[in-house]
């Protein structure tokens, strides 16, 4: 029997997974990976101390990891620094990779994947891929919830200068962060603002469930570039054919009827919207029995003994 520990890494959290056999596995849930860290510095650490914890030697180690940006790691490195615990064989992918076989498995279609960031990724039935946006919260992640926590923020101070009148974002912001003057430099000083802007997310979304204007503007605006960029990845992976399969993966949309709704509104008619089959964690496991000529390889790296 083969026991695998499977790991997805995130900006927000990173969950971990130790299979015990037959449809049995333990579960654990840690500190997500910083905007700065190293994110296979930071898998090195939390599998370590997985791997400690279990006692037992593990025969696999499978990774999804936010950060990667869809180049390939180093699992060479990472088996050689686990050898003592007994895995003969790792296996790296970007997350949105591990995202997408859990959501579709490995047939073609596109997947968004909604967390903190945003990156979706397409295969077509002729071999293509392609990735779009995952670019960090500087300078991409278009609709994510950094995205959306940052112009709810943003429409809150604008209200606070009264150059508007999101009023309820603004409530909404101050019971949150507190003084509204203070924000800019407390969220400045804050090694976790990223995170923190990504958390107001939820208030923003929570807003235009309840009909805010201005949080509907927004939530309609973030699920513009979602569907943006799903139809982006299909149009360059070569997705042909009347229907793409088209899915998602992350809490963000799973948790916001309103997003997601407007997501399913603002995709190309060609795109079926179906919801993801499993959990990212699902998704590492699968990548383990990825098949060698599948178009996602190409996003895969691995060492064995």
């Amino acid at each position: 029997m083969q026991i695998y520990l499977l790991v997805d890494v995130g900006q927000t959290g990173t969950r971990v997974r130790i299979t015990q056999g037959p449809g049995g596995h333990v579960d654990d849930a840690v500190a997500g990976v910083r905007a700065a860290e190293d994110p296979e510095r930071h898998l090195a650490r939390v599998v370590t101390d997985a791997l400690r914890r279990h006692g037992s030697p593990v025969d696999q180690v499978a990774a999804g990891l936010s950060g990667l940006q869809g180049t390939r790691g180093h699992p060479r490195a990472l088996l050689d620094e686990w050898s003592a615990f007994g895995p003969r064989r790792v296996v790296l992918a970007d997350d949105a990779v591990t995202a997408y076989l859990a959501a579709i498995g490995d047939r073609p279609g596109v997947v968004v994947s909604v967390g903190t960031g945003v990156v979706a990724l397409a295969t077509g039935a002729r071999g293509g891929w392609a990735r779009v946006d995952g670019w960090g919260p500087l300078l991409g992640d278009s609709g994510g919830a950094y995205w959306i926590g940052r112009a709810g923020l943003e429409s809150a101070l604008r209200a606070f200068d009264g150059r508007g009148a999101a009023a309820a974002l603004l409530e909404a912001a101050t019971e949150a962060f507190g003084d509204p003057a203070l924000l800019a430099g407390t969220l400045q000083r804050d090694p976790d603002r990223v995170a923190r802007i990504a958390g107001f997310a939820r208030q923003v979304l929570a807003l235009a469930e309840r009909g805010d204007p201005d949080a509907g503007r927004i939530t309609a605006d973030a699920a513009g570039h979602l569907a943006g960029a799903v139809v982006t990845a299909a149009t360059r992976a070569g997705c042909d054919g009347e229907t793409v399969t088209a899915s998602w993966s992350g809490s963000v949309l799973a948790a916001s009827p309103a997003l997601l709704t407007a997501f399913e509104s603002a995709l190309d008619p060609r795109c079926r919207l179906v919801p993801p089959a499993a959990s990212p964690l699902d998704g590492a496991r699968l990548l383990i029995d990825l098949p060698a000529a599948h178009p996602l390889t190409a996003l895969t790296s691995e060492a064995s003994t």
